[in-house]
């Protein structure tokens, strides 16, 4: 068994601790904590064995397909998981499939410091209500930004390093004393968990009229598999199959344009529209593109970091548009208190689909009040700020969660997981280097879009029969990606013979012959089923999973 050192078990330590803490950007951040390859690649440069930390990590990855953050949390951290299953796995010579059975009571144990972690900074909000009372912007962001990094630092980093550090010897003495036959049944459990993070991926996505496409790539993948195709070529096929299907299920909208009704309908407040941003340029108080820019950042940097059970992420949102504030307010100190304070209230959305948006808008609506108070004029009522942002948050957040979390990410990792799978750090670069870029991008046009168009702008992203398309496009290359990794990763097989009349029969190959991959399909699409009528409820099909195939493994079925 390789030991795991003090300074491997530190470092290993205190990257969950700042992938935890969310300081590094909402959707970096939010990748690492979701997924396992970005974790794994690091444990694998600590460790001095990137290769197989990418094949332990990939394993691993499959369990948490779909996983995502409704409210902040998760029913099981990843990020944790990952970091104590691959270097425990790494020093103790544990099998891919094995080192599940320590990445999923970890990752659940780790969920409970990510609920205190909220409880905390609940706490934290009403010293921020104090703070916005004196106009004190230095102690606001140590309390919202710097503050609450530093507890989940503390909170997570003596965990994770006792858990690295001293559980490998303790597994490896364990799995010197337990049978065989046990040992196969975790296998087996590893080997089916991956159904599990595949169903919870369709489900999010939520197309049943689309499933189609999950049953033709996973049969033209299993037919295809001695070819060995790479998710590559497989992710250009979907491309191409949600592109025709698209084009054809939205037909009228890409000849008819039919939103050039709705353009026509508001030529004339986009005149009017341009006519006051030309007022608000001649005005000194106004919104310029660095202070777009510089919210964006703060925003996108912090959206998480201040979360709370109390007010969720509305402290992320103060801080992202105090300055803006100042400056609109700066001649008016009671006006800037009372900003201060609406924007404390309760907020949560989705940060990029939601957030950006939503902070574009607020910041349109806030310098509207804040010229008209300096002008002498009936400003809006601030009532109609909030309102706005209430109203807007819901809606907004299920488009992004759709589109962003349950397809664009996952969507990445289906095309790199195979790198991964083969030991590559490409499995973890490729998507860890897109996504937040592409998130970052497009999330900075949804703020100044916000901005420039006002409440209309909700419009556009919400009523556009285009937007529409998009999402059924990444909807259907989603679930056709669902289809490849269901045929090459759900492992499930029955070793099950018996002797008839002297002649040998194979369970396993009768099946195949009914239908290729009958077990790995009906897993997937019997946990789907449940999560369709009964609800997400990950933990209880997680238990249950792990109970009947360890059972079924044990006694030899499986």
């Amino acid at each position: 068994m390789g030991q795991i050192t003090v300074l491997q078990a530190a470092l290993i330590a205190a990257w969950v601790a700042v992938v935890e803490s969310r300081i590094i950007g909402y959707t970096l951040s939010g990748f690492l904590r979701f997924t396992a390859v970005g974790t794994g690649f690091v444990v694998g440069l600590i460790m001095g064995n990137v290769p197989q930390a990418m094949v332990i990590a990939a394993t691993i990855q499959l369990v948490y397909m779909g996983i995502i953050a409704p409210g902040g949390t998760t029913p099981s951290e990843t990020v944790v998981a990952t970091a104590v299953a691959v270097p425990v796995a790494l020093a103790s010579g544990m099998t891919p499939e094995q080192s599940i059975a320590v990445a999923v009571p970890v990752g659940l144990l780790a969920a409970y410091l990510v609920s205190f972690r909220f409880f905390i900074n609940s706490l934290i909000t009403h010293w921020v209500d104090r703070l916005a009372e004196e106009l004190n912007d230095r102690g606001i962001t140590f309390a919202s930004v710097v503050l609450t990094t530093i507890i989940t630092m503390v909170l997570f980093f003596p965990s994770v390093f006792v858990a690295v550090y001293y559980g490998a010897p303790l597994i490896d003495s364990f799995l010197k004393t337990i049978p065989q036959s046990v040992l196969h049944a975790l296998t087996v459990v590893g080997g089916s968990l991956p159904a599990l993070g595949i169903a919870l991926t369709l489900a999010v996505i939520g197309r049943r009229e689309l499933m189609v496409f999950y049953l033709l790539a996973y049969f033209a993948s299993l037919i295809l598999k001695p070819l060995n195709v790479n998710a590559l070529i497989y992710a250009i096929f979907g491309g191409i199959a949600a592109y025709i299907y698209v084009i054809l299920y939205y037909k009228n909208v890409f000849e008819n344009n039919t939103n050039a009704d709705y353009e026509t309908k508001n030529s004339e407040d986009n005149d009017t529209r341009r006519k006051m941003d030309t007022t608000i340029s001649n005005s000194d108080i106004k919104v310029t593109e660095k202070d777009l820019k510089s919210t964006w950042f703060r925003w996108w940097l912090t959206t998480e970091v201040p979360h709370s059970f109390e007010r969720l992420q509305a402290l992320a949102f103060q801080w992202s548009i105090m300055p803006v504030l100042r400056k609109l307010y700066k001649n008016n100190l009671n006006e800037l208190k009372e900003a201060y304070k609406r924007h404390l209230v309760f907020f949560n959305t989705q940060g990029t689909w939601g957030g950006a948006p939503i902070l574009g808008i607020t910041l349109s609506l806030e310098e509207q009040r804040a010229r008209a108070i300096a002008e002498g004029k009936e400003a809006p009522d601030p009532n109609i700020i909030n309102a706005t942002k209430v109203g807007l948050m819901g809606p907004l957040a299920g488009i992004g969660d759709s589109v962003e979390w349950s397809t664009i990410m996952y969507l990445l990792i289906a095309i790199a997981l195979p790198w991964a799978k083969s030991g590559s750090a490409m499995g973890a670069l490729f998507p860890l280097i897109l996504f937040p870029v592409i998130t970052y991008t497009y999330g900075y046009y949804f703020l100044r879009l916000g901005y420039r168009l006002g409440r209309e702008s909700v419009n556009v992203l919400l009523g556009g029969e285009k937007l529409k398309a998009l999402i059924t496009g990444l909807s259907t290359l989603g679930l056709f990606m669902m289809g490849v990794l269901t045929s090459s990763y759900v492992s499930i097989s029955t070793p099950l013979k018996w002797t008839i009349s002297g002649k040998a029969f194979e369970l396993q190959a009768i099946l195949d012959k009914i239908l290729p991959g009958m077990l790995p399909l009906l897993t997937v699409l019997l946990v789907y089923w449940y999560f369709t009528k009964k609800g997400l409820k990950v933990l209880k099909v997680l238990g249950w999973m792990v109970v009947i195939f360890f059972i079924l493994g044990w006694i030899g079925i499986l």
